[in-house]
């Protein structure tokens, strides 16, 4: 904003000096602000013979009356003569306008001033144009700078992006077969886990179940002895007699006799 503003006042300043001169030269021929359009309207009057005048006639050379380096331009109309005697006449041509112009400064001089303008802007604005030029530049080097950076990540990332949905399907197929392996493990171990814990159990039964036979054997070896015992001690008593009882003594006696015979031997 400063340097906006340095700029505004040299062209304030700028201005007023080529107003100031224009209001000078206007200040200094009172009359030279009147209006002359009328003089192209009406017709002009002659004042002798051959004098007539006629607004068109300098169209031919619009700047044969132009003052380009006569500095004696003051107190002078603009063909010439003095200025404020009421008339001004050509003196080649003898005409006469119809009204009377001051003769403007020389041509020169306003070159001069506009090269004193453009010295007085190269001066003082050439360097607040040149600095704010190069913080335009800077500005926009910046913000080119920045809108690389951004577009250099979104580009990164939309590489990324195309590269994760590119390898989806076989991280998808990894996932899917560590859950398979994973599983199978499980499954694996659950099943040997099982047969372990089967086998335990059909050992444990069958010693269970051995162990009952074993006792049921034994018990009935026992109940059976016990009934064999008693059915031959009955039918021994109700069948055997006296002789009989001796007869299996002796036998008895003598089986006896000849076992320990034979294991002396």
């Amino acid at each position: 904003m400063s340097t906006l503003k340095k700029l505004i006042e040299i062209g304030v300043v700028a201005a007023l000096f080529a107003g100031g001169v224009a209001y000078a030269q206007t200040e200094e021929h009172p009359e030279a602000g009147r209006a002359t359009h009328e003089a192209a309207g009406d017709s002009e009057k002659a004042e002798g013979p051959g004098s007539e005048f006629h607004a068109g006639q300098d169209h031919g050379d619009p700047t044969k009356h132009f003052n380009f380096l006569n500095f004696g331009y003051r107190g002078k109309d603009a063909w010439g003569g003095t200025y404020g005697d009421g008339e001004m006449k050509d003196e080649a041509t003898g005409a006469v306008a119809h009204e009377e112009e001051p003769m403007s400064p020389p041509f020169v001089l306003m070159l001069l001033n506009f090269g004193i303008l453009l010295v007085i802007l190269g001066k003082y604005g050439g360097p607040v144009a040149r600095k704010v030029a190069a913080e335009r530049h800077d500005a926009i080097k910046t913000a080119l700078d920045e809108a690389a950076a951004l577009k250099k990540q979104a580009a990164d990332k939309l590489a990324e992006y195309e590269t994760r949905i590119k390898d989806v399907d076989a991280e998808v197929k990894k996932l899917v077969d560590g859950i398979r392996a994973d599983a199978e493990a499980d499954k694996k171990r659950i099943l040997d886990a099982a047969a372990v814990q089967a086998a335990a159990m059909k050992r444990d039964a069958e010693l269970r179940i051995a162990a009952e036979i074993e006792l049921a054997r034994a018990q009935l070896t026992k109940e059976v002895t016990a009934a064999a015992a008693g059915a031959t001690e009955k039918l021994l008593r109700d069948k055997v007699t006296g002789d009989d009882q001796n007869k299996l003594v002796s036998t008895f006696l003598s089986n006896m006799g000849s076992t320990a015979g034979k294991e002396a031997r």
